[in-house]
């Protein structure tokens, strides 16, 4: 039997680097394969949106001749793995969301993003990203990193429209319905304190009873980079347990 394929999401902003660590950990049992969803060359001719994200990859599935592969995301990738697994569902084993969160329910988070789009002309555009930053990935008490400076200068690397379009993705993106008519495995992993998306999960298990949901303690939103041996583990655990679900 070949190695099962990972394949990694990452962010809003940032890049194919997101999970570089967990790739270097795992790549002697999985092929681990990530990609950026910003790739100008991707880009040309096309309009960003989320059927464009669908179609990019599902079109690394064809160039790197995976069938199946689970998808782990963060944040955001979480959408792109929803509505790939909706359209595809023969191509994916299983999905983890690391900083998952439901779009279009009531929270803080759904009602920030309206906030910073509805107030954006108002604004210079640095100061608006500044803005950005604050609201939709705010640094915690807890942590000494920098949360939004890091957000802000990933956002800074993006066109403007394409950043625009990327938040109104998650205003226009039913997750509720979308992920009750999902059956496959899934992994939710939050950490501790990453207070402003665990507020979108309200009717998590409503929606899918048989998720897998864990926290990770003294982390925020990037959990498994804040704790890379605790997601490790919990991450290595669950696709082991579906192997042996799948082998019997």
């Amino acid at each position: 039997m070949g190695k099962e394929t990972i394949i990694f999401l990452h962010g809003i902003v940032g890049n194919k680097n997101a999970f570089k660590q967990e790739m270097e950990t795992l790549e002697n049992q999985y092929h681990c394969f990530a990609y950026d969803f910003y790739n100008s060359s991707d880009l040309v001719g096309k309009e960003f949106s989320l059927e464009f994200l669908v179609d990019q990859l599902y079109f690394h599935f064809i160039k790197e001749k995976i069938e199946k592969a689970h998808l782990c995301t963060l944040s955001f990738g979480c959408i792109v793995a929803t509505a790939f697994a909706k359209r595809y569902p023969d191509r994916v084993m299983s999905m983890t969301f690391v900083g998952g969160y439901l779009c279009n329910v009531p929270s803080q988070y759904h009602w920030n993003v309206e906030h910073v789009l509805a107030g954006k002309e108002q604004l210079d555009y640095e100061k608006w990203i500044d803005y950005c930053a604050s609201l939709l990935n705010p640094n915690s008490v807890h942590l000494a990193e920098d949360s939004e400076k890091i957000y802000r200068d990933y956002a800074l690397q993006l066109e403007p429209d394409i950043f625009e379009q990327a938040l109104r993705i998650q205003l226009e993106f039913e997750s509720s319905s979308t992920l009750a008519g999902i059956h496959l495995p899934i992994l939710w992993v939050m950490g501790e304190y990453d207070e402003l998306f665990k507020g979108t999960l309200m009717t998590l298990h409503q929606l899918i009873p048989h998720v897998e949901y864990c926290e990770l303690k003294h982390a925020g939103h990037a959990a498994h980079a804040h704790q890379h041996v605790q997601f490790t583990n919990v991450f290595q655990s669950f696709l082991k347990r579906k192997l042996v679900q799948l082998i019997y």
